[in-house]
């Protein structure tokens, strides 16, 4: 076709390669355009006028209060769809795409199925803690490191001292009942294996299923609660770890023997004999 309009020219390997990049790269541009909804899980459809579908939203990550009940029930509800690390972050992001549209709605929540059984099955930090501190640190990035450090630790203490679940689905989907624990640690193999004991039921069983599906709905809750508050007054400050792991952090810490660091409540792992201050 270009002959007819054109001299004959025969291109370098150089132009070649660069011809072919150039098709590439609309390709995957091209790509970027998938409809939105394969990612997030937002309900509702934005229309062409509305005004946060502008450049500068698309552009920028910002938190607007939500409703913790009304979240609380997606995450319940698209639990089965990818565990506890994808349902507590596609609830929070889909009401966020609800309002906001973009850059929301493009969010890729399937890369979240990692966390799901203490990451990839491995046991070990719940995706309900890895997926609400993932929230946290998006909408507290560029504050300072306290700030978000204090609101992960919130959220840490509440998951290992909190009697859960509590949260009470209208149309329970596993099981009637999921008898509640404390978990005393923020790793998912402690925490179902406590959950286990107190309630009698198998790790394996589909009351354990029910039991941190709706874990899942009171930890987007209260990543929202918290989210919420700190818009309304953005001040950080916790300090409440219980006397035991003070004493530990102030003689294993950098002040001391320096030879251990965290926050986890140590007692859940560790056994101190009589001998130990």
């Amino acid at each position: 076709m270009f002959q007819k309009t054109l001299p004959k020219k025969t291109l370098s390997r150089r132009e070649a390669l660069a011809s072919l990049g150039m098709i590439s790269g609309s390709a995957v541009l091209g790509g970027c355009q998938d409809p939105p909804s394969r990612h997030v899980h937002a309900s509702t459809k934005q229309t062409a006028t509305n005004p946060n579908t502008s450049k500068k939203s698309q552009s920028n990550w910002v938190y607007i209060p939500l409703e913790p009940a009304t979240v609380a029930e997606t995450a319940y509800r698209i639990y089965p769809e990818g565990g506890c690390m994808y349902a507590i972050v596609g609830s929070v992001l889909g009401a966020l795409a609800d309002r906001l549209g973009e850059p929301f709605r493009s969010f890729p929540l399937e890369m979240m199925r990692y966390g799901n059984g203490g990451l990839g099955g491995w046991g070990s930090l719940c995706g309900v803690v890895n997926g609400g501190s993932a929230l946290i640190g998006l909408f507290h990035r560029e504050k300072p490191k306290e700030t978000r450090e204090n609101l992960i630790a919130e959220l840490c203490a509440w998951y290992e001292s909190t009697p859960l679940p509590r949260y009470q689905p209208s149309e329970p989907q596993w099981a009637k009942e999921a008898e509640a624990s404390v978990a005393g640690s923020i790793l998912c193999h402690v925490s179902t294996t406590k959950w286990s004991k107190t309630t009698g039921f198998e790790i394996f069983s589909m009351e354990k299923k029910e039991r941190c599906r709706r874990l899942t709905a009171d930890g987007a809750m209260k990543v929202v609660e918290i989210l919420n508050r700190q818009v309304k007054n953005p001040v950080a400050t916790w300090d409440k770890l219980t006397p035991e792991v003070q004493a530990c952090v102030d003689c294993h810490g950098p002040k001391e023997l320096g030879d251990s660091m965290g926050k986890m409540n140590c007692g859940t792992c560790h056994a101190f004999d009589k001998k130990h201050p």
